[in-house]
């Protein structure tokens, strides 16, 4: 029990560390939106960071893939949350570039188009919203750190990480190294993920903490930075 208050404890001083940067106002201008938040935004500027995937049901834009749940990747929301693109030739190229994965393709991009929606649109009305004329491009990942994120982390930047994840059920940090039980390492940088994370399959692959409140492990993380926060599209548990 005392080590499971210490260990909320240093959760909350990470956290509020984390919180602290979001205020930094001399940050560029947001390159790229998440694409829910583009969702929420009665104007829809772009470009929008998005996973297209391409499977049985068509070709459409989530905001989340997991992939913790098998051979195929799977978006964490659910059909109303996704954005139904017809195929036609200019989509040829940029699905030729999508990465096979089990029985679907999947590829991050950019993506500008008329967002249309809530709705219903695609095969029996399926899904929630519909972009038409998209102009789609892979995503520019930036490699990064969680060092570099934590001293000048860039507004709207597509961004690519690896670090310690540690989350509960509506908190999440990204810190650069743990101790044994999964504590933060003293000293160790971070930065505060969006949560809660929506990924339950990779939740049930991590450690559980003292308690089985908290989960930690090793992750890359592939997101955008936006407001202050990293909000994940996808994370991967690393092995070893």
């Amino acid at each position: 029990m005392q080590k499971l208050f210490v260990f909320s404890i240093i959760m909350c001083i990470v956290l509020a560390a984390c919180g602290r940067s979001s205020g930094d106002t001399s940050l560029p201008a947001p390159a790229f939106v998440p694409l829910d938040v583009a969702l929420a935004t009665p104007r829809r500027s772009g470009p929008i960071g998005a996973y297209l995937l391409i499977d049985a049901s068509g070709a459409r834009l989530v905001a989340v893939l997991s992939f913790s749940t098998g051979a195929t990747p799977l978006p964490t929301d659910p059909p109303g949350r996704q954005v139904w693109l017809d195929l036609d030739d200019r989509l040829a190229d940029i699905i030729r570039r999508a990465q096979p994965y089990g029985n679907a393709q999947y590829l991050a991009v950019a993506v500008s188009g008329d967002l249309e929606g809530p709705g219903v649109f695609g095969p029996e009305g399926a899904f929630g919203y519909r972009m038409r004329a998209p102009t789609p491009t892979p995503l520019p990942w930036q490699e990064t750190t969680v060092m570099l994120l934590a001293a000048l982390p860039p507004s709207g930047q597509a961004v690519r990480v690896t670090g310690a994840l540690v989350a509960s059920a509506s908190e999440a940090v990204l810190v650069e190294a743990l101790n044994p039980g999964g504590v933060p390492a003293p000293q160790a940088r971070q930065v505060k993920l969006r949560a809660p994370l929506r990924d339950a399959a990779l939740m049930a692959r991590l450690t559980a903490a003292p308690g089985g409140a908290v989960r930690y492990g090793i992750v890359q993380v592939e997101g955008i930075w936006h407001d202050g926060a990293l909000v994940p599209m996808g994370i991967r548990k690393v092995e070893g």
